[in-house]
């Protein structure tokens, strides 16, 4: 990961800002709002494309295992933030 530092930082940043866009959307649930499903596609293709960019940034290092299994469980943790409904 020698040249990649600053690209995966960035990624980082941006894996950030997709927990935060789908929080919105998460509080937005909850409160019981009306949640179209074009916010929600947008926000899980935003979070999918970011975790397959870091992942092929990550692919050519010694823990690239480790990174794919934390990326793994980020795509399902932000899908499942966006997608189920709102608790009883």
């Amino acid at each position: 990961m020698e040249d990649y530092e600053i690209l995966y930082l960035s990624m980082v940043i941006f894996t950030c800002y997709g927990f935060n866009l789908a929080q919105g959307l998460r509080a937005a649930i909850n409160r019981g709002d009306t949640v179209r499903i074009t916010p929600k596609i947008l926000c899980s293709i935003y979070c999918i494309s970011v975790s397959i960019i870091a992942l092929t940034i990550a692919s050519n290092t010694a823990f690239s295992d480790l990174f794919t299994y934390l990326h793994i469980f980020i795509i399902l943790f932000q899908s499942a933030m966006i997608w189920y409904p709102k608790p009883d």
